[in-house]
């Protein structure tokens, strides 16, 4: 039986417990997945001190992961046709844990920037992947709320990171 929508978006049928904790999860996977591309921007001083370097050379570093971003996003477009969009998400995310611990002993600058690109390339991929997952799974009248969810959390990650 199909389920009937109100004008509220709350489907008749569904438990408003469900669609909350849907939503919530979506809007948390969308922090977590970029929340360390802003993190690092406010200990930005202290790592240059760290590292020893003008914080415009420090913020090149820190912004490398942008480098990572552009490629891996093009690149995933054009291979998402083969791409299982949940296997991709959970191994963008899972690897994407590598560069983020290693990040935290990392003693040179150009290692520290690779990292970051390492880190942009698996943000992008499970971004990418999992915009094109809430697309194919979600029906017309949840797409705008898995959506809204999605850049909420974005956004809010860049507000908090």
């Amino acid at each position: 039986m199909p389920s009937i929508h109100i004008a509220a978006g709350v489907e008749v049928g569904k438990h408003p417990f469900t669609i909350l904790r849907r939503t919530v999860v979506i809007g948390l996977t969308a922090f977590l997945t970029v929340v360390d591309l802003f993190a690092t921007q406010a200990i930005l001083p202290s790592l240059a001190r760290v590292y020893g370097v003008a914080p415009a050379i420090m913020g090149s570093a820190v912004n490398a992961s942008t480098i990572g971003m552009a490629v891996s996003g093009l690149a995933v477009a054009l291979l998402s046709r083969h791409i299982d969009r949940r296997l991709g998400i959970l191994l963008s995310l899972m690897i994407l844990s590598v560069p983020t611990l290693l990040l935290a002993t990392m003693p040179s600058l150009p290692i520290f920037a690779a990292l970051r690109i390492a880190q942009g390339v698996l943000m992008a991929a499970a971004f990418t992947l999992t915009l094109a997952y809430l697309a194919e799974s979600c029906s017309v009248q949840d797409s705008a709320t898995a959506f809204a969810a999605y850049i909420t959390g974005n956004v809010a990650s860049n507000l908090f990171g």
